[in-house]
């Protein structure tokens, strides 16, 4: 451990300290993050294939609900952090534009949605303008559909942050929100409550109606949207989770939408 003091024996019995050089310890650490990160950069995608191929998921919403923008023109997805894992399968191999932060967990997750066929853009979703919200606006004449955890990546859970209004003000974009929701599952202890379905559970996923931001709003008018948009998300959300076994049977598989 860093900063622990080691004691070795000599001759005799006397005894002498040593300090291991600070950075020698972050030398080691640096190493072994980086193999931890290799690691479950090629791992990663192969479990989440795998676990997810195991659960029986179905369609419920409107034209948004498919995942190939091909079929009916890119938007904006919105949805809470908890539940990013089920989208990074059922979007696999689509080019999605994901925004994911600067964080050394945001490597490790942008490591493994690469792998798993979608474009990783990092930065944050607190900030109107930036380094991020210039490269996402430069991918939207791509026509691939742009993925953003709007209260990602530290949270508070379920608060709606700015940088996905400001995209579609800028852009033309439509925000549509979206959500999953599972028979079963486990909900981590960790700031969003992430959410992991049990294997062979079955799952839905929900895309609410399209909704246009108008052009170039000003500080005022992306708050106010900020706020209408938290509260359709949140809508959505809980909507989806209390009636999910019902939208479940009247959804859709993949292959009939």
């Amino acid at each position: 451990m860093r900063g622990m003091i080691g004691l070795s024996h000599r001759p005799g019995g006397a005894t002498r300290e040593h300090n291991t050089p600070p950075e020698a310890c972050r030398a080691r650490e640096s190493m072994t993050g980086r193999a931890l990160t290799w690691v479950i950069a090629w791992l990663g995608p192969l479990v989440v294939r795998a676990w997810f191929s195991t659960i029986r998921l179905r369609w419920h919403g409107g034209a948004y609900v498919h995942p190939d923008p091909h079929m009916r023109g890119n938007c904006i997805y919105v949805f809470w952090h908890q539940r990013l894992l089920c989208f990074s399968y059922t979007h696999r191999n689509s080019g999605v534009r994901v925004l994911i932060s600067r964080s050394r967990d945001g490597e490790v997750i942008a490591r493994v949605v690469s792998r798993l066929g979608l474009v990783p853009i990092r930065g944050s979703s607190r900030r109107h303008g930036g380094e991020a919200v210039r490269a996402l606006l430069a991918e939207v004449a791509t026509g691939y559909d742009i993925g953003i955890t709007p209260d990602g990546p530290r949270g508070p859970r379920h608060v709606f942050q700015v940088g996905a209004i400001y995209l579609a003000s800028r852009s033309g974009l439509p925000i549509v929100p979206a959500t999953v929701s599972y028979g079963r599952c486990w909900r981590f202890k960790s700031w969003d409550r992430f959410m992991l379905p049990w294997p062979f559970t079955w799952g839905v996923i929900r895309a609410g109606d399209a909704i246009t931001v108008p052009p170039d709003l000003d500080a005022a008018g992306i708050e106010e949207w900020r706020v209408r948009l938290e509260a359709i998300l949140r809508e959505c959300t809980d909507t989806t989770d209390a009636h999910a076994r019902e939208y479940y049977l009247s959804g859709r598989a993949f292959r009939d939408l």
